[in-house]
């Protein structure tokens, strides 16, 4: 066991060290506002075993989870998203501070391929699938670190009880952060590279007459570190619980409030970048995009144990989304001889159709020209859901049954108005490219067992999940349609799901899974079908022709456990059916879905977490983990796209890096903590801009390194019992790297890249009263 340990250790000592190659976010593991009393001078090596991330032993998929410890003590520049790094198969990158832009895959399927929820609600969007950055709202931020106290992630279709709408690709859960029995709290500041500045303030009530509440409260403003993308963000969450009937039950609530004031960081072409700098983003002067996002989240609980083998609990929750973004593009730096990329945002050079009964809007007749005439834009999408999620329990001696279900509908309205000048009118008919109402409803029941035989050596987890989708698209008269209209739709599936697991020993266990899953398509695939032209050019309403995505998951894996120690590798093969892409018209810049044939997504990943404590004659207790994850896409047949040509059967999925590794090693003495964790990501083939589809160029793969050093030094000061201070380092070598990147065609119709680069290096320091 030993020399595992010290295996693991050198190898990952030399992860860290391999800076030559080619950093995600620094995190360190101090143990704020602990529940129980614990001395400040040190961390014992049982709470550190508690803390850190662990990976369920008996599981009959693949699972993990984040800690409380490493949440409390990321990087000031860490997100929800980019922490997840951590984990195998993961890679998300944020294009500006507090989340704004931010993309993330986990094995390999898109943001909206995979489900994310916040104590078992769903996060990702109704409409358009996606949590973060989906329909161009750039800088939505759902939740922040502030908000949850541990990440459960679930790979693959998983049990119905814990897989959520989406759930191709697997489950991520954030669980809320919980009011505790004794009253403490914190408030810290924090400051580092452009001009970054935040502070927070968290108080937890204690128990008062049983019931517990907390309440936090999170500001962070930059200034970024490209030109010209400012952000703020404001993050606001509360949480109740109290006992009822003698302690047999509890009710209990959480809120979140985020709001978010950011300018866009817009993808530019690399020979721009290499004229002007790592900070290059396009002037004001030709174009920029403002954006303001207001989020809502509240859940209402009750949770009950009717006799010591039944259990129940519901959820009844509410949401909502208010996304506005103002945009200007100047006509004078359109594509052309002296232009030849193309801006963000670019306003249309074609009539707008001035005709009686479409749009009466005439921006030659009032501005000079069309392009002058729609020059800034307004963008806005609001969205509101309601719902329900029943659970019941049947505690049983050999097994444990789970009934339950959800019950979610949403209403979504989304407008674009084009003008020449600014606040642009927003009168529908007039001067609004589209002016849509949406309704979806969700639908689900399942039933699942869990079975434990031979003395619990043996688990089998069974399962079936029926989902039911009613989606309503409508369209008022737009610049891009000539005739209002409506698309509907009714979908169903059965969602199988089995697992095992068997102990071998006490130490070895092996597990295989196989379920079926479901994507319904997003709104993109309704309103495409509004005011298209027929055969005799005359524009019609086009009944839904596009198929849901069907996957079916297959997965075996080994862990290994002994003392601190787990090593856990699995293979997955997902098979797809009906594969979704996303193609922008060059004509309207109105994105839609089509189907792209059958794909298969499969790989191999490796999870090794060691809570070492302390090795040998070395001072202090250690930690560290490895993971490394290899995953392969590519489609099976061939199809053809209206902007990329003919895809070919074989051909690898664009924006899927094939190797992924990250590691870190964690080290605690008395009070001193010190944190080193890194990154590697690997080449994937680019997308094409405006087809969705892949091409032959491929990015280059990156390494990222971070270093975190933390000090807590008792004080007694009023009630303040510690100060903490912590200092970060993020992207340690300085690594440049790309959040996005593309392919576009320019004015002369060659192939360009467009890129948004990654945080150059970056230092954070915070100070934090504990008490």
């Amino acid at each position: 066991m030993t020399r595992l340990r010290f295996l693991a250790g050198t190898v990952l000592s030399g992860i860290l060290s391999f800076g030559s190659i080619t950093a995600a976010s620094a995190q360190v593991v101090q143990i704020p506002g602990n529940t129980t009393p614990v001395k400040i001078e040190g961390v014992s090596k049982s709470a550190s075993k508690i803390e850190n991330s662990t990976i369920p032993q008996k599981a009959t998929y693949s699972e993990s989870t984040i800690s409380k410890r490493r949440i409390d003590n990321a990087s000031p520049g860490t997100n929800a998203q980019t922490l997840l790094n951590q984990l195998p198969s993961v890679v998300a990158t944020s294009s500006g501070p507090n989340g704004m832009r931010t993309n993330i895959q986990f094995r390999a399927f898109n943001d909206g391929q995979f489900s994310e929820t916040f104590g078992g609600v769903a996060l990702n969007d109704l409409f358009n699938a996606g949590v973060v950055n989906a329909a161009s709202q750039r800088n939505n931020t759902p939740v922040t670190l502030d908000d949850f106290q541990q990440v459960q992630i679930y790979r693959g279709v998983n049990n119905p009880s814990v897989n959520s709408y989406n759930s191709l690709g697997g489950t991520i859960n954030y669980v809320p952060r919980e009011a505790t029995s004794i009253a403490n709290g914190q408030a810290g500041i924090s400051y580092g590279s452009f001009n970054s500045l935040g502070f927070h303030v968290r108080l937890n009530t204690g128990s008062v007459d049983g019931v517990r509440q907390l309440l936090s409260f999170h500001r962070s403003i930059s200034d970024s570190w490209l030109q010209n993308g400012k952000d703020q963000n404001n993050n606001f969450y509360y949480t109740f619980n109290a006992p009822t009937f003698g302690g047999t039950g509890k009710v209990y609530g959480y809120f979140i409030y985020d709001h978010n004031l950011g300018e866009t960081p817009h993808t530019v072409p690399i020979a721009l970048v290499e004229q002007y700098g790592r900070k290059f983003n396009w002037p004001l002067n030709e174009t920029y995009s403002h954006n303001i996002d207001t989020q809502y989240m509240a859940i209402l609980g009750a949770s009950q144990n009717f006799t010591p083998v039944l259990s129940g609990d519901i959820k009844f929750f509410f949401g909502a989304d208010n996304y506005m973004r103002t945009s200007y593009t100047n006509p004078a730096f359109l594509q052309g001889p002296n232009m030849p990329y193309g801006l963000p945002n670019s306003p249309a050079t074609y009539p707008f159709s001035p005709t009686p009964g479409i749009t009466t809007y005439d921006p030659l007749a009032l501005f000079g020209s069309y392009a002058t005439g729609a020059q800034y834009h307004f963008y806005g999408s609001y969205s509101t859901q309601i719902g329900v999620q029943p659970q019941f329990t049947a505690d049983l001696p050999y097994n444990t049954i789970v009934i339950g279900g959800n019950l979610t509908s949403g209403h979504l309205h989304s407008r674009e108005y084009w003008y020449g000048t600014q606040p642009v009118p927003q009168i529908p008919g007039y001067n609004n490219a589209w002016n849509e109402h949406d309704l979806r409803t969700l639908a689900s029941v399942y039933i699942q067992d869990k079975i434990s035989l031979f003395d619990d050596r043996l688990t089998i987890t069974p399962g079936v999940k029926f989902i039911h989708a009613i989606t309503k698209s409508h369209d008022a008269v737009g610049f891009y349609y000539p005739i209002p209209g409506s698309v509907s739709d009714v979908e169903s599936f059965t969602s199988p799901t089995v697992g095992a697991s068997y102990a071998f020993t006490h130490n070895i266990t092996a597990y295989a899974a196989y379920g079926e899953n479901i994507k319904f398509p997003s709104i993109g695939a309704y309103y495409g079908n509004i005011g298209v032209t027929n055969s005799a050019g005359q524009p019609i309403v086009q009944p839904l022709s596009i198929k849901p995505e069907y996957v079916k998951d297959y997965e075996a894996g080994l862990r290994y456990t002994r003392g601190g120690f787990t090593a856990a590798v699995n293979y997955y093969r997902e098979n797809f059916t009906n594969t979704f892409i996303n193609s922008t018209s060059l004509v309207t810049g109105a994105t839609t879905t089509s189907n792209g044939g059958n794909s298969r997504y499969d790989g191999e990943e490796l999870q090794v977490i060691d809570h070492a404590g302390r090795i040998g004659g070395l001072i202090g207790d250690w930690s560290t983990y490895f993971n490394y994850a290899h995953n392969n896409t590519k489609f099976l047949n061939s199809f053809s796209s209206v902007y990329a040509g003919t895809v070919q059967a074989g051909q690898p999925l664009a924006d899927v890096p094939q190797n992924l590794l990250s590691g870190g090693v964690t080290w605690d003495w008395h009070g001193w903590m010190v944190d080193g964790n890194a990154q590697y990501v690997g080449v994937e083939y680019l997308q094409q801009g405006l087809a969705g589809t892949p091409t032959s160029l491929k990015s280059p793969p990156y390494f990222l390194l971070n270093l975190g050093i933390q000090k807590t030094i008792p004080v007694h000061v009023g009630r303040v019992n510690a100060l903490r201070i912590a200092f970060n380092l993020d992207n340690l070598l300085n690594r440049r790297y790309y959040t996005a990147d593309k392919v576009y065609q320019d004015y002369n119709g060659n192939n360009y890249q467009s890129v948004l680069l990654g945080a150059p290096r970056a230092f954070y320091l915070s100070v934090t009263a504990l008490f």
